[in-house]
């Protein structure tokens, strides 16, 4: 493997390292949070993971899916990606998630389905705020 390789492997390692609890097994794990009250620990807070069905929201998670709200209209036989107004929507929808005050102490988990094409336009959007 190239030196180039081997970066862009650890950064890719380091973005979707995968969650250690066993809550939320196989998830990515995006952001991690400074607990405002202790500066040592980081709070883990966002998570992506592709599920079979849907899951019940805990004490300590919250699960939310776009499946269906950020629909790609396709042309002919493509599936996407989706434009940057449902990116812009889906920034705005996960800001407030992560901002809610009854939200505060939870896991944010953004799951998506097994269905190819949804779980890539997920994908996007997730990896679109995680640059943004």
């Amino acid at each position: 493997m190239s030196a180039e390789g081997s970066r862009h492997s650890s950064i890719l390692s380091a973005l979707f390292r995968m969650a250690e609890d066993a809550e939320l097994l196989g998830a990515a794990e995006f952001i991690k949070e400074f607990d405002r009250q202790s500066l040592h620990r980081e709070e883990k807070r966002l998570y992506f993971a592709t599920l079979r069905s849907k899951p019940k929201s805990t004490a300590n998670t919250h699960y939310f899916c776009t499946d269906d709200e950020f629909v790609y209209e396709n042309f002919y036989a493509d599936f996407g990606p989706l434009n940057l107004a449902m990116l812009y929507r889906y920034c705005c929808k996960l800001n407030k998630k992560l901002k809610s005050f009854t939200l505060t102490r939870k896991r944010i988990v953004h799951y998506s389905s097994f269905d190819q094409r949804k779980r890539s336009n997920a994908a996007v959007l997730i990896g679109g705020y995680a640059v943004m």
